[in-house]
């Protein structure tokens, strides 16, 4: 028996968005900028709160913020037709906490010959796939940023709040804007 449409909407909803932000603005022809994490668990709300920054500033008409807490292979079909996607994460990069790492994520070459499960596939794996589905056909580039603690707790560690601005300023420098203006 299907479920009913209710319960199918409000699972496809980020429960994490704020009042004001409208989770159904159409993706279509937008750059979408996705803030993951867990603003529960230390350092790993980086992508929740840079979003939360970037939706106090002028991003433009073409542009759509959102933030999720993981990211599945539905959020490809979310955003299937946008013109680019700029997500940003707390990623293990092994540098120093606080460092911002950048990461253009392009498909694979080689056709996946086996997948352990949809709850083992990494960010490139969940890309490469939904590429190969027709999910995704737009530059995906990953903002990494290295966490200290990723333990319970609100709040981020002195090393990542200090590299919240320039998080900002690297998404804003990809879309071709300056932090200033």
């Amino acid at each position: 028996m299907p479920s009913p449409p209710n319960l199918q909407q409000e699972g496809r909803r980020a429960p994490e968005e704020p009042a004001g932000v409208d989770p159904d603005e159409p993706a279509v022809g937008k750059t979408v900028i996705i803030g993951l994490g867990n603003r529960y668990l230390g350092d790993d709300g980086i992508g929740i709160r840079v979003a939360e920054e970037l939706r106090q500033r002028d991003l433009g008409a073409g542009v759509v913020v959102r933030t999720h807490q993981t990211f599945d292979l539905w959020l490809f079909s979310e955003y299937s037709g946008a013109s680019g996607l700029i997500i940003i994460d707390a990623l293990r990069s092994g540098s120093p906490p606080g460092t911002v790492t950048e990461y253009i994520v392009t498909p694979r070459p080689d056709i996946m010959t086996s997948i352990l499960g949809l709850h083992s596939l990494g960010l490139h794996d969940l890309v490469d796939f939904a590429s190969r589905m027709g999910l995704l056909n737009c530059p995906v580039i990953i903002v990494g940023i290295e966490p200290n603690a990723c333990a319970v707790g609100e709040g981020l560690s002195p090393e990542l709040e200090k590299a919240v601005p320039q998080v900002i300023a690297r998404v804003f420098g990809k879309l071709g804007r300056s932090t200033t203006s």
